[in-house]
């Protein structure tokens, strides 16, 4: 998930924003796969939600302030908690993927 000149502006944005008490939740980013998210909990440094595999695979994916990607494993069918946690850092964007 590498940051185009445009979604950097955007990630930079929704940072401030969050930073500054502006952003609460977050959407799953559209991808392959039958699966929904649920229950979101965001801080400044970690997010969390409940995620419902119906088909395909899905994972978690943090994208952190000091440039590391985390992914999380690929699961299948099943209900999962889903999340990242970006230590000292602030989360610059985060959701999911699905294949």
């Amino acid at each position: 998930m590498k940051l185009t000149v445009s979604r950097r502006v955007a990630a930079t944005s929704i940072a401030a924003a969050f930073l500054a008490g502006g952003l609460a939740t977050a959407a799953p980013a559209s991808a392959a796969g039958n699966y929904s998210c649920s229950g979101w909990n965001v801080k400044v440094n970690r997010w969390t939600a409940n995620c419902n595999v119906k088909s395909g695979q899905a994972r978690a994916v943090t994208e952190c302030s000091n440039g590391k990607t985390i992914y999380g494993k690929w699961v299948g069918r099943g209900k999962w908690k889903f999340g990242g946690d970006c230590g000292r850092y602030f989360i610059v964007s985060h959701g999911t993927d699905g294949r």
